[in-house]
């Protein structure tokens, strides 16, 4: 039994460890984003709404079927007359058919507005991603500097125990070394939280992927020159607010003729009794008007105008937009680019020269370990504002790319 339970015992961590996580690119994220990201479905249920309306407005009124009994009395003797009728609603104004038309125009705009939404999504997803990589990187630049501090601490140490240093260097050190396993532990937190965001997103939950593309500066944009009138273009917010903008007119039209009377076509069978024990047979033929008195279609024309004047806003506002959205991404990506192409080409090479002359001149003596700790302190700044400014370049690029109306792509 004893045995048994050591078994147990020893088993119990191997299980409760988690497995490392999954390297996704962001071209893989992307792809399985596509099909499993937990909005897809709300999205698919809009389209399937809209879609319900045009079988709705295609559809004829139902017909009715009656049937009345009625019965004179003379003599002392009952003339009873049965009645079986048929009645069909005919529409002769076509609002039927503009109901129809407009209808589906919105289920091709409720298609439009969820390629957008379905974009959004994956653009959202790309923020992700590329966050998740800046952080991934960034954790290694701490891990590096602590490798580099440590080793240096070893030294010191050695020293110290030597007489060739002085122990408020090595406990300064210790204490760097120390500021740097906390900032090391904050920096793993957070990327695992990414992780298991990204996991969320690929339809994976519990478990973790890491965002394993290189985070590198994006390409140089290409001219701004025309980008609005083709973000216009290729917008499909702005294609579903035409398209809504050409279903209230059609709804405005229909409900324009509310004026015209409703034909109600009936026929059917009759039976009289024409003697006590013989009945005859015959039929009933009848054509009803609904007379427009009172309602006429104007709540429907007024609330018509009203979506009419709404999907009008929604088209102008979204030209307004476009401008600024394209311009100031353009602007982002540009500024973004030339700023970490300026740290990749002045301060980067300089570290680790940086690093290498204070950590001579320490160990000659000629400078103090504070100014050491600077050096180290000012080329681990530089190189996380790289990562930083790379990862606002990605951003950008993404920014950019939605506002043109282009479609998310994941290649570095």
């Amino acid at each position: 039994m004893l045995s048994a339970l050591a078994s147990v015992a020893l088993a119990m961590p191997a299980q409760a460890e988690e497995a490392a996580p999954t390297a996704l690119s962001a071209q893989e994220f992307l792809a399985r984003a596509g099909r499993s990201h937990p909005s897809l479905p709300l999205l698919e249920a809009a389209i399937e709404e809209a879609a319900a309306n045009v079988t709705a407005a295609g559809l004829w009124a139902n017909p009715s079927l009656s049937y009345d009994r009625e019965e004179v009395f003379a003599g002392g003797r009952g003339q009873p007359e049965n009645f079986v009728r048929l009645a069909l609603p005919l529409e002769i104004s076509g609002r039927r058919g503009l109901n129809a038309e407009g209808a589906e125009l919105g289920l091709e705009a409720a298609r439009a507005t969820s390629a957008r939404e379905r974009s959004g999504l994956l653009f959202d997803a790309l923020r992700i991603y590329w966050s998740a990589a800046q952080a991934r990187q960034g954790l290694g630049v701490l891990r590096q500097e602590r490798e580099a501090l440590g080793k240096l601490v070893e030294a010191v140490r050695s020293r110290t125990f030597a007489g060739d240093a002085s122990g408020y260097d090595l406990d300064r050190l210790e204490l760097e070394v120390e500021t740097l396993e906390d900032l090391v532990a904050d920096a793993e937190r957070e990327v695992e939280g990414w992780q298991r965001r990204i996991a969320l997103l690929v339809g994976a939950p519990g478990e973790r992927f890491d965002a394993s593309d290189p985070l590198v500066l994006p390409g140089q944009p290409q001219s701004s020159v025309g980008l609005v009138q083709q973000a216009l273009a290729a917008r499909a917010d702005y294609r579903a607010a035409r398209l809504r903008v050409a279903q209230a007119e059609r709804e405005l039209s229909a409900g324009r003729r509310g004026w015209v009377p409703t034909l109600v076509l009936s026929g059917g069978a009759k039976s009289a009794a024409v003697s006590e024990s013989e009945s005859a047979w015959g039929y009933v033929a009848g054509l009803a008007l609904g007379v427009p008195l009172f309602d006429h279609g104007q709540g429907e024309v007024a609330r018509a105008h009203a979506r009419l004047r709404q999907a009008e806003g929604e088209q102008r506002l979204i030209e307004a937009q476009v401008t600024t959205e394209v311009m100031t991404a353009y602007g982002a990506l540009a500024r973004f680019r030339a700023q970490a192409e300026r740290f990749e080409r002045t301060q980067v090479p300089r570290l680790e020269s940086l690093e290498r002359r204070a950590q001579i001149s320490y160990q000659e003596g000629e400078r103090p370990v504070f100014e050491l700790l600077d050096a180290y302190r000012t080329a681990r700044g530089v190189r996380l504002r790289l990562v930083e400014l790379r990862q606002k370049a990605r951003l950008a690029e993404i920014d950019l790319t939605r506002a043109t109306g282009q479609s998310p792509g994941g290649a570095p």
